[in-house]
């Protein structure tokens, strides 16, 4: 009966092991609107906006794609009337608040694109949190100078 009990702890124990570890991917980190513009042609750069909301405060430290050489986190701001755009480390995401990656802030900031982003399309972009892990998601490409139709708070 003992050996029963050993072989039976042993197989749980191995099952445990086998099992993938606890999901990390961006586990209560919600996403909506992933979307960027049609490049018209271009094969420079996009920026990518979305609205992100974590259950616990989190904070988004990257992103990669394979559409792109380059994927970086990026802030604009307006200063005496001239735009300036710089890159961030991190966006802070404080808990159960929504953060707006949008055309007038913060945004996903992709360089080198290896084709031309056309409307109609989407690709995938992994986002990386510091806490919650790597997640990816979907990115919407929308008509030049557009947005997706269904905006947060429109």
């Amino acid at each position: 009966m003992r050996k029963l009990a050993l072989v039976g702890a042993l197989m749980l124990a191995g099952c445990q092991q086998n099992q993938p570890p606890e999901e990390k991917q961006a586990a209560g980190v919600e996403i909506e609107q992933a979307w960027t513009r049609d490049t018209v042609g271009r094969t420079a750069n996009a920026a990518v906006f979305m609205t992100v909301t974590a259950s616990s405060a989190d904070r988004l430290v990257g992103a990669a794609t394979d559409v792109a050489d380059e994927a970086d986190l990026m802030t604009m701001t307006m200063d005496g009337g001239t735009m300036a755009m710089s890159y961030v480390d991190a966006i802070d995401l404080p808990a159960g608040e929504a953060v707006s990656l949008d055309p007038s802030g913060l945004h996903v900031w992709l360089e080198g694109l290896k084709a031309p982003l056309k409307a109609g399309q989407t690709f995938t972009l992994e986002l990386r949190f510091e806490k919650a892990g790597a997640r990816e998601i979907e990115v919407e490409v929308v008509e030049p100078g557009g947005q997706p139709e269904k905006m947060p708070g429109m």
